[in-house]
């Protein structure tokens, strides 16, 4: 099981790692937090642009990308068990570059008045300007051994999307920063490359080696015949 207090340093490499890849806006980093905003249903995309919203309006991110997307890393204990949980969510809400928002309307970068105008641009969320991904990405990382159930419900288990039955199985109890690395390259894969450029012996390209595999009593034999990350 992962420490408290390396928990917090393993979010503290996953920020690492994002500055690297020049995807780091913001980071709050906590101990024992309290979220704010509880998980509701989110069956549309209307649900998950407010949900989102509200999350960033409350500062209940751990880590805020230069998109605003955001991850949340949670480790809490229930009844004497450790859970982990771990949320990334794809903000559906694109804005056009400021260059590129300045072509289009014909401004000029040497205007005078430019400073104001990039004011109005910061603050305009209109049509104009901002575009929606029609299906952003949810993902959700939870190792509970509550619940546990071989082949139907995994200890450590990755849901892709918010239906609570897309779940593939893990192997191994996932880090902060091997899930931010995942998130990377499906993501965000230009900065990907950058990784790719980084020597094999470099600490932020050896993840996976922290992750810790899932004790044999929670997982079954009859698992290793299903598809699983491992």
């Amino acid at each position: 099981m992962i420490s408290n207090s390396n928990f917090l340093l393993l979010q503290q490499e996953a920020v690492g790692l994002l500055e690297y890849c020049a995807l780091h806006k913001d980071s709050i980093i906590k101990a024992n937090r309290q979220r704010n905003i509880i998980k509701r249903e989110i069956n549309n995309l209307q649900a998950f642009i407010e949900y989102v919203d509200a999350v960033l309006y409350s500062y209940d991110f751990d880590i805020l990308l230069q998109d605003d997307s955001f991850f949340q890393f949670n480790k809490y204990c229930i009844d004497g068990e450790e859970v982990y949980r771990y949320v990334f969510m794809q903000n559906p809400k694109k804005k056009m570059p400021f260059d590129e928002f300045c072509a289009k309307n014909g401004i000029d970068k040497d205007d005078d008045y430019i400073d104001s105008i990039r004011e109005i641009y910061d603050d305009d969320e209109s049509p104009e300007v901002m575009t929606l991904v029609q299906f952003p990405l949810y993902l959700r990382f939870d190792a509970d051994k509550r619940g546990y159930n071989p082949n139907l419900h995994s200890y450590a288990h990755l849901h892709v999307g918010t239906s609570g039955d897309a779940r593939i199985p893990a192997r191994q109890i996932l880090t902060p920063p091997a899930f931010v690395s995942m998130v990377i390259k499906m993501i965000y894969p230009d900065n990907w490359e950058r990784m790719l450029n980084l020597p094999k012996e470099s600490q932020l390209y050896d993840f996976k080696k922290q992750c810790q595999k899932v004790e044999k009593a929670f997982w079954d034999i009859a698992e290793d015949r299903d598809i699983f990350l491992y």
